[in-house]
Order: structure tokens, then sequence, then C-alpha cells
């Protein structure tokens, strides 16, 4: 029936199809062959010498031309066809030469030897790949080994300019230059050798065009394997090279310094787009957190008239649009009918009127929903399509709008700044209150912004300055108004912003408008705070109805809100100024480190200088150059790290003389690094400041003779005692010593009460100043005495004093007792950070240029350095919770002072920071902890 090929021996017959005969059934096979094919089996009729003799017809049309061939060689079999040993992989030629995978699973043999064989055919999902191909924005081919193109999408043949069928069966190589052809075949040469490993090969090719120009594209290779890993072609897809420039363009205009503005820049990435994705109209919008509202930011051309600068109301059906990912627009009518528009929407009637009829939009997500989103749009309907949208997505425009959006929203914290900054500059509210409502009107594209001052005196709102778009929007000049009436009365006695939607319509309740009449329709009106009080209200009002919605009050409450500091600023400039100016005392603002910033004109004409700031670059003045040379004591007042309240002291006035005043310092917050010295000058007095003087010194008097009269009182009283127990004869030598001792003290704190008026003052500061009895004093005894007053649990964590040797140990010119309270402060301070293994070292050396005395932590403490926390110096609470804390701890300041009154110094480890600022300020005492402290003296002996 069939004709054998006669190059088919017995030999290659039995390496392809054995089948032994115990799986022999009986049965026709003609009717074997009619059954599969009634019940839609693809199988194939083998003769016993291999070939095919018959097909049933749910094969492929292409296989049934395969009958009188041998099956090995028809699918390119590798492996015998054996009974019980499952699948054969193969590949067979369709009918237009593409290679098909295929399945041969032997199902029977016949008793007439024939062999029933299982085709599964890879052709139905070739043709499902391929559909899926056609349904991709993007050119794709699929090629043979020699680079003929076997299958070519819609896609693929609009990108080569041909029809398909033209494209089908034809070297994909001879679209493009010559000199491409032997790239593209190395190409495939490589995906063939590497499939098994990173196989994608791209390859740049270049198309003739038709104004002469070659158009580059990037034609991206990878391997087309069959199911048995052999290698079928290569899928290509080709990029067009413009894509990938446009978006690299893109991302250069994004990041360029040189085109300023987001606007520009815009503009810029459009004329990028154009080419990819044409349009006659863009629109660049954000939208509010509910996506209910969108206002467009950029509309190119422009066109103000058709998309005006406000917020306008979005359709519910948006929203789906946005989620649905597939947000073009083929016809504007259907799509509008489809969605159940409101008649008259807004936004439907904004296209309409510029005649678009398709559009295509790409969304900016983020996190919590949209936030923008770029509209291109076109008057020829049909236009757009998913492969737009996925152009668009390609580009990478998302990033560079989210950047457009920040940079809008730092135009308006930036222009709420230069408010501010006007506000607080301003040498007259009124001049910058005329500058200020044109540029709130520009800004926000306003119709009318007026400013209206509350005269409560006058019960009335006064126009202080308005800026109208149109003539007819204005009100006449010197318009009055009620203080009761209207929307601003409302604002008044409600102090928060109020906004009207129609001022037409009378059911509203919101509707008390009050004035003449205009053609505005909505309005808003917000309070403006001065130190806490409204003193103005802001007007602003519109031509449309509604034109007013929620992120529009959140733009103007943060405007106001700039506004008001500034106000605030400038308030405090005022009264700063004006307190300068007006005091009857000397103002003198110094930093930390003593040099003048800034005096008044009082001032000024105490010291003999100019009055007004020391300017950035001038060499400063010290605030202690205007004390007398030979003055000590107002030289360390003027300097001391303590606080000074009414401290009389002698400075150098105007012509060098000297003049007594009364000197307070201020200390303003650390961050500031600022004090204020005022000074009063005594001479200069008026009667009721010297009556004032006057009750402050006789209540200083009170408190200075309290203690000293009470002491007495109290040694007097032991003195009575004394004389009783001599009467009764107990040890009368004894009592009368004792008695002269309370005699001297008695006498001594009754001194102390013998303060005049006069000499109040200076007594106190030379009190307060006294200089310290210094005396020889070794150091080694003087540290045992301040260890042995220690508890004994803390003695024991102290290591033991060496020995002094026969001379007793160093000795030093000191005052006993405040050593021994820096010693003390100290131990107690590093008992207190000491870890359970460390103790406390004290270890005392001598050299000829002086001694030294070392405090600190033995090796075993460990310091958890990543856990220190560090000083807030603007929080004002820690701030003095820190200082509470050093005074009562460490007292590092103390332990400075008095190592400086001794000629000597203090190190610490770590040190300290190099700040002006003293420690107990700074809070260097308390982080980090230190480890160790070192009193150096100066050799004194003799």
């Amino acid at each position: 029936m069939f004709e054998i090929p006669q190059a088919q021996t017995d030999l290659e017959h039995d390496q392809y199809v054995r089948v032994p005969a115990s799986a022999s059934i009986p049965g026709d096979p003609a009717e074997m062959l009619r059954v599969m094919s009634r019940a839609g089996v693809p199988c194939l009729l083998l003769g016993q010498n291999g070939a095919i003799l018959d097909a049933s017809d749910a094969l492929d049309p292409s296989v049934q031309e395969f009958r009188g061939r041998d099956v090995a060689e028809a699918y390119g079999l590798g492996t015998a066809l054996t009974m019980g040993n499952g699948a054969v992989d193969g590949i067979y030629q369709a009918r237009d030469g593409a290679p098909v995978p295929a399945q041969l699973v032997p199902l029977c043999k016949l008793e007439s030897g024939e062999l029933v064989v299982l085709v599964n055919d890879g052709t139905p999902f070739r043709k499902a790949e391929s559909r899926r191909f056609e349904r991709t924005p993007y050119a794709v081919f699929r090629l043979d080994l020699e680079g003929v193109v076997r299958f070519a999408n819609r896609e693929a043949a609009r990108a080569l300019g041909q029809k398909l069928d033209e494209v089908c069966g034809e070297p994909l190589a001879r679209h493009f230059r010559k000199s491409d052809a032997p790239r593209i075949a190395d190409a495939i040469r490589c995906c063939a050798r590497n499939q098994e490993g990173d196989s994608m090969v791209a390859v740049i090719v270049a198309m003739p065009g038709r104004d002469g120009e070659e158009r580059l594209f990037q034609l991206v290779m990878t391997p087309d394997p069959a199911p048995n890993g052999e290698l079928l072609g290569v899928i290509a897809i080709i990029q067009s090279r413009a894509l990938e420039s446009a978006r690299d363009e893109i991302r250069r205009i994004a990041l360029d310094p040189a085109i300023s503005g987001w606007r520009l820049k815009l503009d810029a990435i459009l004329e990028q787009i154009r080419p990819l994705v044409p349009f006659e109209h863009a629109v660049f919008g954000i939208y509010d957190a509910q996506v209910s509202l969108f206002r467009a930011i950029a509309v190119r051309p422009e066109g103000v008239e058709l998309w005006p600068a406000r917020w306008m109301e979005l359709p519910p059906a948006i929203r789906p649009f946005l989620d649905s990912g597939q947000t073009w627009i083929e016809e504007m009518e259907p799509f509008v009918s489809g969605h159940d528009f409101e008649p008259g929407d807004e936004i439907v009637r904004r296209y309409r009127d510029m005649g678009m009829q398709a559009s295509v939009t790409l969304p900016v997500t983020r996190q919590g929903g949209y936030s923008s989103a770029l509209s291109l749009c076109s008057r020829q309907p049909a236009q757009y399509g998913q492969r737009h949208l996925d152009i668009l997505r390609a580009l990478d425009l998302e990033p560079v709008l989210m950047r457009f959006e920040k940079e809008r929203d730092d135009e308006r914290t930036l222009f709420a700044e230069s408010l501010r900054q006007t506000i607080m500059t301003a040498d007259s509210l009124r001049t910058a209150a005329r500058d200020i409502v044109p540029r709130l009107a520009q800004f926000f594209s306003w119709d009318y912004v007026a400013l209206f001052r509350v005269n409560r005196k006058e019960s009335r709102y006064e126009i202080v300055t308005q800026h109208s778009l149109a003539p007819e929007y204005a009100l006449p000049d010197g318009y009055l108004q009620p203080i009761e009436r209207g929307m601003l009365g409302q604002t008044l006695r409600q102090r928060q912003l109020l906004s009207l939607d129609d001022v037409g319509d009378a059911d509203d309740p919101r509707n008390d408008y009050t004035g003449p009449p205009r053609p505005l329709r909505s309005a808003m009106t917000v309070p403006i705070r001065l130190n806490g009080r409204i003193r103005w209200l802001l007007d602003v009002e519109s031509s449309v109805s509604h034109a007013f919605k929620g992120p529009d009050a959140d733009d103007l409450l943060e405007i106001i809100a700039s506004l008001e500091e500034g106000l605030d600023q400038h308030l405090l400039r005022q009264t700063k100024q004006s307190l300068m100016a007006e005091t009857e005392q000397a103002v003198v603002f110094v930093g930390r480190e003593g040099s003048i910033i800034e005096m008044n004109r009082v001032a000024a004409d105490m010291l003999g200088a100019e009055p007004g700031r020391c300017l950035e670059g001038e060499t400063p003045v010290s605030i202690t150059a205007f004390a007398l040379p030979d003055d000590p004591a107002a030289q360390g007042l003027l300097s001391s790290e303590a606080g000074v309240r009414r401290e009389r002291i002698e400075l150098r006035g105007a012509g060098g003389q000297p003049r007594s005043v009364l000197a307070t310092r201020t200390d303003l917050d650390p961050s500031l690094d600022m004090s204020i010295w005022f000074f009063t000058d005594i001479a200069d007095m008026k009667w009721a400041r010297d009556m004032r003087f006057l009750r402050e010194t006789v209540a200083e008097i009170a408190e200075q003779t309290r203690s000293p009269l009470a002491l007495a009182c109290s040694l007097a009283t032991q003195t009575a005692l004394l004389h009783e127990d001599a009467a009764r004869g107990e040890q009368s030598e004894a009592i009368l010593a004792k008695a002269q001792n309370l005699g001297q003290r008695i006498v001594a704190e009754i001194g102390k009460v013998d303060i005049t008026f006069e000499r109040l003052a200076s007594a106190n500061e030379a009190r307060r100043q006294a200089p310290p009895e210094h005396a020889r004093v070794a150091l080694h005894e003087l540290l045992t005495r301040v260890i042995t007053a220690f508890p004994q649990r803390d003695q024991g964590r102290i290591a033991p004093l060496t020995q002094a040797g026969a001379a007793g140990g160093p000795m030093v010119h000191a005052d006993a007792e405040a050593l021994s309270a820096a010693f003390r402060s100290i131990l107690a301070y590093l008992l207190r950070c000491r870890s359970d293994d460390a103790r406390v070292e004290v270890d005392i050396s001598d050299d000829p240029d002086g001694c030294s005395v070392r405090l600190g932590l033995s090796a075993e403490q460990a310091w958890d350095s990543d856990q220190r926390t560090h000083a807030v110096p603007d929080d004002a609470l820690l701030n003095a919770e820190r200082a509470a804390h050093d005074g009562a701890g460490l007292g590092i300041a103390q332990i400075v002072r008095t190592m400086q009154a001794h000629g000597g110094m203090l190190t610490t480890d770590p040190p300290m920071a190099e700040s002006a600022a003293p420690p107990s300020q700074a809070y260097e005492s308390v982080l980090p902890p230190w480890r160790s402290f070192t009193l150096r003296f100066p050799s004194r002996s003799g």
C-alpha cells in the first residue's frame, strides 16, 4: 500500500522500532485507526519496518503528509520506539518549515505486526504561545537556527514596515544593513552554545529610514528549546533604540541643574516623549488622598482658560479606572457613556472643549494610593492602547514625576518662607501687606484677595489692601464693614477658617456673605493672629462656585502659619528695638566667651563706645575691657561663670573715668551662646529708683545679718550656761577658756552685722571673694584623712595609698579645706561610676617641676561607650536636670576653679572638650564618663 524507502535497512528498523511479541493484540489496523480518530487521539500507525502507514485525523495536517516516511527520519528520533520504555522526544518540520517538538509514545502492537504510536504534538502549544506574543506590545520573532523568520507578531511586522506574509519565511537579516547579517548569525550561534547559562544576547542593528537616515534597534535573542532540550531556534525581540535614548535623556533632564525649575524640565521631557507617543495636549496634575479631587499644575500647551489652577471634583469612576491598570481611552464619548458620568461633569467638559477624543494616563503611585498623573491627549480616536502605556512606563517617568511633585511642594514651602521673611524684616506691616497680597493671588491664581484689619475700637473691618484679577471684582476704596456682619464676622466669632461654596445659595447656613454685588461666587476667610490675638482677616474669593476644596484650606493655613511666625518675629524685633531704645539701663549682649555682640545707646554713652551690633568679621571687644586695670574684683565678676545679680562694681566709663554701676547678668538658653548684662548707673539714679534700691538693700541687709545674729544669740546662750556652771564651781579654768572662745566668736558674728548702706555691695563682694587661707599641706596626709572619712564599704573599694616615705611625701602651698572638697568630690564620683571588678586607685608623684595626684579607676573597668547618650542643649528641662545632677555630683566647675586658684591644672581621661561654655553648662562632666583625674600642682617647696 505504501512504498518504503529502499535506504531503510533492517538494522535501522531494529534500532528505532522494537516491539516485543508479548505486547501484540488482535484487531484490524484500519479499524483501530478509525476508533482513535473518532476518540480524538493523535496517533500514528507504523509498519514493522518503522514506516508511517497512516495517521489519525486528530494530528496536524502537516503530519498527515508524513505517510510513507520513516518515523525516525520524519521526527528526528534519537532513541528507539520500544513498548514499555515510555515517550521518545522528537522534532519535525511543519509545512511552513518551522521546527515543532513532539513526543511519541508506543501504545500497542497489533497481531498483524503494526505499531500504534501516541503522538503528543507541540503544535497547539506553539500556537498558544504565538497568540500570547500577539498580545504583547513588543516586536517578537521566532527564528530557526539559520535566522529565518518562522513566526512574527503584528507589532514585529509594523516595526519592520512590512506585511506579515512578507516577513515570515525570509531571513530576518535582510531587513537590516548588510553588515548586520554576520553579527545576527553570530548572536544566534552564541544563543545555541550558551542555552544552559545566561544565554540572552543583544546586538545593535540598523534599518534604513524613509528619510535616508538609519534607525537604530536593539535585537535581543534568547534560546527557544524543545522539551528534550534540543534547540528549535531563538526568540528575538526588537527594541527601538529611540526608547532607550529617550529614557536616558529624560533621566539627564531631570537631574540637570542647568535647567531651572521643574516646569521647564517637564517641557523638555514632553519633547522626548512626543516622537514615541504622539499627543496634542498634555496635563500633569495631582490628586488628593482619596482621589476625589484633581488639580492641573502644568498644562501643555498652556490652556489656563480650559484647565484652571484650582481643585476640581473627580467622577467616582476615575478611581476604578486607575485601579484597572488599563488607563487609556480609545474614544471619549463611549467611555463617558459607559461609566455613567454626571451630566455637565467639569472634567469631561474640559476634554470636550478641547476636542480631545483619546487619551493615555500614567498614574504615579505612592504608599497609600495615587498622588499624581500625566495624561497625553489626542483629537483622533483610537490613538492609544496598551503599547503606549507600556512605553510611558518603560521611560521610567514615575520617579521623575514624583520628583516634580516634591519640587512643587518645595516651591510652596519656599514661598511661605519668603512671605515670612518679608513680614519679619519689613519696617511697616502695611507696606509688607501691599507686597504679600498680590503675590498670594498670583501664586495660587486666585481671582480676588483682600486683607482686612480688625478695628475693635470702632467695631468694624477696614481694608488694608486688595488685589483683583478684574476691576469688577474689587471693593470700593475706603470700604468698611460692621464687625459683627458677614463671613468676616463669623470667622472672628468662630476663630477659624470658613469657606462658602455658592454666594447665591440662600439655603446654605454658612451663607452670611455681606458686601456690594460683585461677580464672585465662592469665598474663603481665615484669621491672622498677632501675639495670640486675631488682628487681621484674609479674604479669598473666586468667580466660580465650589472653587475652594479641602487642600486649598490646608495650603492657605500653612501660609498663614508662616505669616504668623513672621509677625511674631517682627513683633519681637520691634519690641527689642523699643526696649533697647527706651530703657534707662545699659543693655549689653555678650557671647559666652565675653565678646560684646550688641549694646544700646545708654550702654554706648556709659562706656564711651558705639551703639549697635558687632558685625561678623570685625574685631570683637571683650566686656572685661571696660573694667578698671587695678580692679581684679570687677575683672573676676565680668568673667565669672556664676550668676550675677545686682552686684556693685566700677567700670571704665566715657573718658576713662570710673563709674559705679549695679550689674546683673542674665544667661540665655545655652544653645544661643549668649548672655545679657544690665548696668544701672548709681550716680544717675532718680529718687524713685533710689527708694527701690533702698528697699532691695534693706532686704539684703536683713538676709545677710539674719544668720550672724542668730548664731551670736546661740553663742550668748551657751555663754550664760557656762557662767551657771562656773557658779557651781565646776572646772573654772576650762570654763573660763571656753567662755573666752565663745565671746570672741560672738564679737566676730556681730562684726559681720556691722555693715553700712554705703559699703554694703563692696563688703558683700569682698567677703565672697575673700582669699583662701593657704598653708603648707602634706598631700599624703590630706588624702588619708579624706579616704578615712568615707564609709568602710567604700574604703575597701579604694586601693591603699603607697607609703609616704621618710619625708612624709610632697608638700603643697594650698587651702586644705578646698583641696579636701575637690578630692572628696572626685573620689565619690569614681566610686559611683566603678564597675564591680574595678577599684579606685590613688597615685601621688613628685618631681622638680611640681607634684601630681592621679585619681582613677583600675584597668578592670569596662566602659560601654555605645550606650552613651548625647546632650541635648536645646532642651531646657534636660539641661536643668543635668546641671543639678552635676552640681550635686562631681562639681567639675568648682574643682577647675580650685585648681586655678592654686596655680595648678586639672586634666581628665577622656579630656574635657574645649568649649567656651563652662563644663557645668556644657555637661561634659556627665557625658562621657571620665576614667581618671590628674591634679597637677606647681613646685612651691620650702
